[in-house]
This record gives C-alpha cells, sequence and structure tokens, in this order.
C-alpha cells in the first residue's frame, strides 16, 4: 500500500484517523497504531513482515542488554548490517559469480519493503541506549510500534526514540489537528501525482540506451529528473509529516529548499535531512568527526558519502555517486578558507544577491551532474548524456523530439521549478491569511485532480521504495 494510491486514500486514511480521533484511552489509540502499521507494511510486503518483527525483536532484546557493552554493540551491528546487506547486495553478488553456479537465476532475492529505513532507525535507538542518551525501553510493544510506524516505515522521515517515547505516553489529537495535518498531507500529495508522476514520464522516456540526445534534451533530461526526485521524496515526507500531524505526533522535517541552497555542504542539510543528520550523529561523529585533524577529517567526510552511496544502491554507479559527492564535500572542507580569502579580497559578503545567485547555480549546477550516474542504469546511458553535454550527441531533429513525445510535459516541468522558490509559494501563504476557505478549496481542488491522475492510470511508486 502507498500514500498516493486510492485505497489508502478512501479507505485506510479516513479509518484510520478516524478511530484514532474517536477513541479516546491512550493504550488503546497505541494498540490501534501498532495494528494499522503491521496492516500497512503487509498491504506492501506481507513476504517481508517477518524481517520487520526479526528487526524489531533485535532493537528490543538488544537495547535491553547493550548500555556501555562494546562487544554486545559490535556484535549487534554485525547482525543488523548483514540482514541489510544480504538483501540489499545479494543480487548484486550472486550475479558476479554467477559464472561458478550450475544454476544463475536460483539466487534470486528480493528486498523488504522500508529495510534501509527501519535498519537505520534501529541503529539510532541502540546506539543511543549504548551511549547513555537515555534508558532503554523495556516495552517490546512500545519498540514494535517506533519500527513499524506506518507514515514513516518505508522511506522515513528517520525518527529517533526519545521524541517518539513522549508520544506514546501522551497524544493530542483534535479537529485542527487533522485539519492542519491534511493540509500538508494534500500538499504532498499535489506534489508527488500532479508534479513528480508527469515528470517521470520525462525521465522514464529520456533514460533509455536508444535515446539519441543533444544537449537540450540531456538538459531536459537531467533536470526534469532533478524536479521529479525532489516531488517525488519531498511529497512523500510531506503526506508522513502530514499523517503524523493529523494523530498529534510533529515528524522532523526532511527538506528545506535544496535546489536553493548556496554550497554542497547546505545542499546536505537541507535535503533528507533526517538522514543527513542520522550520518553525522552515527558514522561522523563516531568516526572521529573533526577532531583528530584535517587529514582525518577529510577520510571521515569522505566515508560518510562512499557510504550513503552504498546505502543507496549495490550498483557500481550509486558508488560513483557517493564517491563524487565524497569528492565535493572533501574539497569544499579543504578549501573553504581559499574561498573566504576571495570573497574578502573582493569585498563580497553573504548577503551579495550576485554572489548568492553564483553560488546556488554554481552547487545546482554540481548537483545535477550526480543525479546522472545516480539515475543512469548502464554505462551506455551515462555516455549518451555525458557526449551530448560536450557537444558531441545527437544533432537536434525536431521530428525525432515529437516522436519522443515528452514536450507537452514541459507545463509540469515550469510548475515544478515555480515552485522551488518561496516568493512563489508566498502566494498561497498570503490566500491562506487572508481567505482560509478558498485556500482549503484549492486544497480540494489538489485532491480532486490527483484522483483524476490516478484513476486515469499515471500511478507511479515512490523513487525511495526501492532503496
Amino acid at each position: 500500500m502507498e500514500f498516493n494510491s486510492l485505497f489508502f486514500l478512501m479507505i485506510f486514511l479516513p479509518l484510520f484517523t478516524g478511530t484514532m480521533f474517536f477513541i479516546r484511552k491512550n493504550e488503546i489509540r497505541n494498540i490501534l497504531l501498532l495494528l494499522f502499521s503491521l496492516f500497512f507494511y503487509a498491504s506492501g510486503d506481507l513476504k517481508h513482515l517477518p524481517v520487520l518483527v526479526i528487526m524489531i525483536l533485535l532493537t528490543w532484546g538488544f537495547g535491553k542488554i547493550i548500555k556501555g557493552k562494546r562487544g554486545l554493540y559490535i556484535l549487534y551491528l554485525l547482525l543488523v548490517l548483514s540482514l541489510l546487506s544480504v538483501y540489499k547486495y545479494g543480487n548484486y553478488l550472486a550475479s558476479a559469480f554467477s559464472s561458478y553456479l550450475k544454476d544463475p537465476d536460483l539466487i534470486k532475492i528480493v528486498m523488504p519493503l522500508g529495510i534501509s529505513f527501519y535498519t537505520f532507525t534501529s541503529i539510532s535507538y541502540v546506539s543511543d541506549v549504548y551511549r547513555g542518551k537515555y534508558e532503554c525501553e523495556d516495552s517490546l510493544f512500545n519498540i514494535a510500534c517506533f519500527l513499524s510506524f506506518f507514515p514513516s516505515v518505508i522511506s522515513g522521515p528517520l525518527l529517533r526514540y526519545d521524541s517518539f517515547r513522549v508520544y506514546l505516553k501522551e497524544k493530542e489529537i483534535s479537529t485542527d489537528t487533522l485539519a492542519e495535518g491534511l493540509r500538508r498531507f494534500l500538499i504532498g500529495l499535489g506534489k508527488k501525482v500532479i508534479i513528480a508522476n508527469q515528470l517521470s514520464l520525462v525521465s522514464n522516456t529520456l533514460f533509455s540506451d536508444n535515446l539519441q540526445a543533444d544537449f537540450l534534451l540531456a538538459a531536459y533530461a537531467v533536470s526534469a529528473y532533478a524536479l521529479q526526485l525532489y516531488y517525488d521524496f519531498s511529497g512523500y515526507s510531506d503526506m508522513a509529516i502530514g499523517i503524523g500531524q493529523m494523530i498529534g505526533y510533529r515528524m522532523p522535517e526532511n527538506f528545506y529548499d535544496p535546489y536553493l541552497s548556496t554550497s554542497i555542504v547546505d545542499f546536505w542539510q537541507n535535503w533528507h535531512a533526517t538522514l543527513g543528520t542520522w550520518f553525522k550523529d552515527y558514522v561522523y561523529i563516531p568516526l572521529g568527526g573533526s577532531r583528530k585533524g584535517k587529514i582525518r577529517t577529510c577520510i571521515n567526510l569522505f566515508l560518510v558519502f562512499l557510504f550513503s552511496g552504498l546505502w543507496h544502491g549495490s550498483t557500481w554507479l550509486f558508488l560513483v555517486w557517493g564517491i563524487y559527492h565524497g569528492v565535493l564535500r572533501v574539497a569544499g572542507y579543504l578549501f573553504r578558507d581559499i574561498n573566504k580569502a576571495i570573497r574578502e579580497k573582493l569585498s563580497l559578503t553573504d548577503d551579495s544577491l550576485l554572489l548568492k545567485i553564483f553560488r546556488i547555480i554554481r552547487t545546482d549546477l554540481l548537483i545535477l551532474i550526480g543525479w546522472i550516474p545516480f539515475r543512469c542504469e548502464t554505462l551506455r546511458q551515462v555516455k549518451i548524456l555525458v557526449k551530448a553535454f560536450i557537444g558531441k550527441g545527437f544533432r537536434f531533429n525536431g521530428f525525432y523530439v515529437r516522436q519522443l513525445d515528452v514536450l507537452y510535459l514541459l507545463f509540469y516541468f515550469l510548475m515544478g521549478f515555480l515552485f522551488l522558490f518561496p516568493g512563489f509559494r508566498k502566494i498561497f501563504t498570503k490566500i491562506r491569511e487572508k481567505s482560509p476557505v478558498i485556500y482549503d478549496l484549492l486544497l480540494l481542488l489538489v485532491l480532486l485532480i490527483s484522483i483524476f491522475f490516478l484513476i486515469s492510470g499515471s500511478y507511479s511508486a515512490f523513487i525511495y521504495f526501492q532503496f
């Protein structure tokens, strides 16, 4: 089941929020939360529900005994990361050694839905207990609610148990929380169904081995995918956060206008923020952070992005993406003093509009280059796009471009581009302030258009489900 499915919109969500609203006893609400969460997960991946249950048991069991015990902590990490690695890289390793197998097709491993996210959620809890940040949770039931929490179990945002524990003890659910959460949910639904799903038609068409791309087509392909990925994942986060608001739980924000970032550092603070914070707290700082000299800091920064590439996928192109961003991050760290000196020499301050625009464009160009290996499935696709960008690609052919049938989607591309800017979004903020009824009617229109698209067959799975 997915947030943008008709069953979820018409049946599951109204039933869940309705029962949580009308039943006032907190203990019963917690039971309902767990039951709905397990049903949500099972409806999408019943076969791998036992994997989630195993992770819940490992998390609860090690949490009970792990405080200050380094050996047990290492054992726990080996167990959960081995489980993740088997599912995430098993097929890749099997194909690499297929020549040694009698039946190469015998090993077909299907990755459990959301395993990357609930594994990291588990690690955050056990690591915090190990370091003494807070006491372990005695209740297996509470840990099950935490790891299976359906708004975030599949694609985040990544949660921390200290805030979730407070929520389990007491919930404030009212008509106001329902209304605010629903508004946030509908914004996310519009991002996903109206913008991201339509732009997926562009990227699916243009990112292919059969594509003959010139510079403009290559730029359209990569830019459309960059917007698709943002609206797909930020749309999911908005929907998850909205569901949390409906039932009285404020989940952490995950996106802060990432394509308006002025540096790679800013971009990774603004894009998938909960994952970035997770890597900082549970990888970068334990490795030593910036406390052990410049060389060690560079190594630690690089390793964070290398691990991030491995987390995102098992193919070598994801590894290339991780290495690319690791190099950019290290370069930014090494040259930050030089950049500062140049700005001072030219009397440029961070408030300078021209400097800010230059830094945003520079950052976005670097990010767009990085999305090429992230999206491409084969080396041939990468070569096609790279050749097009350096002027050695296919010569422009109007008839061929019309055959691709993607130019009509420029409307959704322009819509997605405009909504990147806070100034444009403020128009709707002013409408909400001056006429809340009109604002809510606009959101109702978003819902109706989204349902129309879903009924007409423009359904598309969330991109981050594959990770």
